[in-house]
């Protein structure tokens, strides 16, 4: 919040009920991210169909950034999947490259979630990188699709300058 009212000052926080001249917050949502396919995201539900090292998700807007009037504290992320097949990650926020995190004790965990000793801040306009290694086998012909779906949800915060950003339909995209 302070780096938010430092940059968008005179705004002032005003959480979920903005009036005035107020910016607000609300959960990290999946508009502001593009899935491992480049397809802007409307739930952080993906279908993986290849196996190995690869893209999970990225900023939405040119260059893989978070449209402009959004910053995102991040405190980590949760993977709510019944069968987990995201054995690693790591991401790159902006020019900072962050270490390996490697996930398979999550698979112990009835709840699992990476949660960071001390959060990140992505801020409008910069670059979102999230990688990590699928493992396979990748099934096929499984019903109607080929392939693993896996859940992958930022944990934190998203904070937004303008309310008209985040105030329409539920699942349209984020300009």
């Amino acid at each position: 919040m302070t780096k938010c009212n430092y940059d968008w000052k005179p705004k002032t926080f005003g959480a979920l009920a903005l009036s005035g001249n107020q910016y607000g917050r609300t959960t990290i949502m999946p508009e502001l991210f593009d899935d491992h396919n480049a397809v802007a995201m409307t739930t952080f539900r993906q279908l993986f169909t290849t196996a190995g090292d690869q893209t999970l998700m990225t900023g939405s807007g040119s260059g893989n950034t978070i449209p402009e009037d959004f910053k995102i504290a991040l405190m980590g992320f949760a993977f709510p999947n019944s069968d987990q097949h995201i054995t690693e990650i790591k991401m790159q926020i902006g020019d900072r490259k962050f270490g390996r995190i490697d996930l398979e004790e999550i698979y112990t965990y009835d709840q699992p979630a990476i949660i960071f000793e001390e959060g990140f801040e992505v801020n409008e306009e910069e670059s979102f990188e999230l990688y990590g290694y699928v493992e396979g086998p990748i099934p096929t012909a499984l019903g109607n699709y080929t392939g693993i779906w896996q859940r992958i949800v930022p944990i934190g915060a998203a904070y937004f300058k303008y309310y008209d950003k985040v105030g329409g339909n539920t699942g349209a995209a984020i300009t």
